[in-house]
């Protein structure tokens, strides 16, 4: 908690000491390093469990070569001593699909992140292009923007405890519900961010000042 702390408090204080793009450049290689941390986390988990399945049909392979080749005495003792060797993978297995499960939505957490950084990207660059909006304008979308990525930082965060928290006391139902609660949080963060471009699109097509300069607008926001 205390590092999470300290991670957003950096966070807000790079908002209020540089200048507004640089701040946003922060938290954009903020959000760049998360996701690539959460995807090769995912990835390693995902080859243990690989490794630790085959491990099992392995074991499998061998009960039915003893089956086949041995004794219902012999049969029964190897039963035995195989249970309480690979009782602790049997375990495991029964979880490879809620692991599975778990690691695809967090996959595709990590899409829609970098879906919205890239509409974020793509949407102010035109705004800035666009001679209908102020320079303060131009600075309050800035604003908003900051706003919005700031969240989906946090958002991202607790992806990152749900997947670091495997092998800890955290429970399937606890990481789940901090996967789901962060699912639903940056699917806001990107709906926010869509209708904020589309609010700001419509006020651009408002402010036209003939049909000709509606057709210049609509060409640059790539509108059929």
């Amino acid at each position: 908690m205390k590092k999470r702390i300290i991670y957003f408090g950096t966070t807000l204080l790079l908002l209020f000491v540089l200048p507004q793009q640089k701040a946003d450049a922060q938290i954009i290689d903020l959000i760049n390093q998360a996701i690539i941390k959460a995807i090769n986390a995912i990835d390693i988990k995902v080859q243990q469990v690989q490794n630790q399945t085959i491990m099992l049909q392995n074991a499998e392979k061998q009960l039915e070569n003893k089956m086949s080749l041995g004794n219902l005495n012999d049969i029964s003792g190897w039963l035995d001593k195989e249970k309480n060797l690979y009782a602790d993978y049997y375990n495991e297995l029964q979880q490879v699909k809620t692991v599975i499960a778990d690691f695809n939505e967090v996959k595709r957490i990590t899409t829609q992140q970098a879906q919205l950084v890239s509409e974020y990207k793509s949407a102010y660059s035109l705004f800035k292009q666009d001679k209908h909006f102020s320079s303060d304008e131009i600075g309050y979308m800035g604003q908003v923007y900051s706003g919005i990525l700031q969240e989906s930082v946090r958002n991202l965060d607790e992806v990152l405890l749900a997947v670091n928290s495997f092998g800890t006391q955290m429970s399937d139902a606890e990481r789940l519900l901090l996967v789901h609660q962060a699912s639903g949080g940056i699917q806001k963060n990107l709906n926010d961010l869509r209708q904020f471009n589309n609010n700001n699109t419509q006020v651009a097509m408002q402010r036209a000042k003939d049909q000709n300069d509606l057709q210049s607008i609509r060409a640059l926001y790539g509108i059929q």
